[in-house]
C-alpha cells in the first residue's frame, strides 16, 4: 500500500515538473510575441527570474509546511526534553532526536497563517505593488501587469506544491535513515564496549583461576617436601592434578625447587629420605606434559631413583635412557651425567657383575659406550677412575684408560 502511494506521489512530482516547463514555455512565448525580437532576450530573462524567485519562495513555504514530525514516546519525560525513569535506585536517560527544525517550521507556519488572516488588506496592497513593479521589467507591453501577476501566482503555487510533496516524500525517509544509521552506530559501539568488557572479564576470571591453581600447586609442593605429622601426606594423584593445572612458570619453579632439594640431599644416608620426596614431584612434572619434550624431568627422576636408600636400578635406567633419547646426541647437547649414571645402573643390574664376572659382550659394549661418552667430559674422568663400582667393573672386563678414549 505504501509503495502504491509513493508511486502516485512521484507521478504528481513529475506532473508538477511538466507544469513548470509549461510555465517556462509561456514566458518564452510571451517574450516573443509581446514586443518583437529586439528585446525578447531581456523580457525572457526577466520572466525566468521572476518565475524562479516565485518558485523558490513557494518551495520554501512548502518545505516549512511539509517538514515531518518526530514521534516521541513519552515515558513521563522531564521538562527539559529527556526521559528519566528511576527504578530500583537506578536512573535511565533516553535521548530524543533534535526537533529544532520542526519547532521552527511550526512557529513560522503559525506566524504566516496568523499574519495572513489578520493582514489580508495589507497583503493585497503589497502584492499589487509587487506586481506593478515586476511588470516594468516587460516594458510598456499590454497586459504586462496581468501576466506578471499570473506568473508569480503560478510559480509560487507550483513551488509550494513541489516543496511540500518533495519534503513529505523524501525528507522523512532521509531523516529516518540518518536516525537509524546513528542508532546503528550507537548499537555497534555499545556492542564493542560490551564485548571488550566481557573479554576483559573473561581474561580476569581466567587469570584469577590460574593464580588459584598456581598457589595450590606451590602449597602442595611445600607441604610434600616438608611433611608434618599433624597433616596427611600428599598423594601422587593430588600432586599430578595440581602441577598439571599450574602455569608454565610455576612448573619451572617446582622443578628448580625439587632439583635443589635432590642435589642437596642425595649423598648422605641421613638426608636421603628428604631427597626421595622429590621423586613424586618429578613424576608429577612428567605427567603434566602433554608431549614428552623435557629430558631434564626424566633425568632428575632417574638420578633420584638411583640414589634412594634402596635404589630402583631398573626404573632409573629406563628414565635415564628416555632422558638421553629426548636430549639427542651428546656431542651437540652435553648432559653426559646421563650416560655415566646409566652405566652405573646397567652395571648394578648385570647378574654377571654380581658374581664378579665379566659382562656378556652386548651388555659390555653398551656399558662401555656410556663410559666412553662420559669420559669426554673433563669433570667426569675422575669419577671413572675413583668410583668403586666402575673400577671393579673395569677390572672384570679389562677396560683400560686407553679403551675409554
Amino acid at each position: 500500500m505504501a509503495g502504491k502511494e509513493l508511486g502516485e506521489s512521484q507521478k504528481a512530482l513529475r506532473g508538477l515538473t511538466i507544469a513548470m516547463l509549461i510555465g517556462v514555455l509561456s514566458v518564452l512565448l510571451y517574450a516573443l510575441h509581446s514586443g518583437g525580437l529586439s528585446g525578447w532576450l531581456t523580457r525572457l530573462s526577466v520572466g525566468v527570474l521572476l518565475g524562479g524567485a516565485a518558485l523558490l519562495v513557494g518551495g520554501i513555504l512548502g518545505f516549512l509546511f511539509g517538514i515531518p514530525r518526530t514521534l516521541q514516546q513519552d515515558d513521563g519525560g522531564a521538562p527539559d526534553g529527556t526521559n528519566a525513569n528511576i527504578n530500583n535506585n537506578s536512573r535511565r536517560i533516553d535521548y530524543r532526536a533534535n526537533t529544532n527544525l520542526e519547532q521552527i517550521s511550526d512557529w513560522l507556519t503559525k506566524i504566516l497563517v496568523g499574519v495572513g488572516l489578520t493582514q489580508i488588506a495589507e497583503i493585497k496592497q503589497g502584492l499589487n505593488a509587487l506586481t506593478l513593479a515586476a511588470a516594468q521589467g516587460f516594458g510598456e507591453q499590454p497586459h504586462a501587469h496581468v501576466f506578471t501577476g499570473a506568473l508569480l501566482a503560478y510559480f509560487t503555487v507550483l513551488g509550494f506544491l513541489f516543496g511540500y510533496l518533495w519534503t513529505r516524500l523524501f525528507m522523512a525517509g532521509a531523516l529516518r535513515m540518518a536516525d537509524q544509521a546513528a542508532i546503528g552506530e550507537l548499537v555497534q559501539e555499545v556492542q564493542r564496549v560490551t564485548e571488550k568488557a566481557e573479554t576483559t572479564e573473561r581474561k580476569l576470571d581466567a587469570f584469577q583461576q590460574q593464580a588459584t591453581h598456581d598457589v595450590d600447586a606451590l602449597l602442595l609442593m611445600n607441604r610434600h617436601l616438608n611433611p608434618s605429622p599433624d597433616i596427611p601426606d600428599v598423594t601422587q594423584e593430588a600432586l599430578d592434578q595440581a602441577v598439571k593445572a599450574a602455569s608454565r612458570p610455576v612448573r619451572v619453579q617446582i622443578f628448580n625447587q625439587a632439583w635443589q632439594v635432590r642435589g642437596d640431599n642425595w649423598r648422605s644416608p641421613a638426608t636421603k629420605p628428604k631427597m626421595e620426596r622429590t621423586i613424586a614431584l618429578f613424576r608429577a612434572l612428567i605427567h603434566s606434559e602433554d608431549e614428552k619434550r623435557y629430558h631434564t624431568n626424566h633425568g632428575q627422576l632417574g638420578f633420584a631413583l638411583k640414589d634412594k636408600l634402596l635404589p630402583d636400578w631398573l626404573e632409573a635406567e629406563q628414565e635415564l635412557s628416555l632422558a638421553i633419547d629426548l636430549r639427542g646426541p651428546w656431542q651437540q647437547h652435553g648432559w653426559l651425567f646421563y650416560e655415566l649414571n646409566r652405566a652405573l645402573c646397567r652395571i648394578m643390574l648385570d647378574p654377571d657383575f654380581a658374581q664378579d664376572k665379566a659382562s656378556e659382550p652386548a651388555l659390555r659394549q653398551a656399558i662401555l659406550a656410556d663410559l666412553q661418552a662420559a669420559a669426554q667430559a673433563a669433570d667426569l674422568k675422575t669419577i671413572l677412575k675413583t668410583d668403586p663400582v666402575i673400577r671393579k667393573w673395569r677390572e672384570f672386563n679389562k677396560i683400560s684408560d686407553k679403551n675409554l678414549r
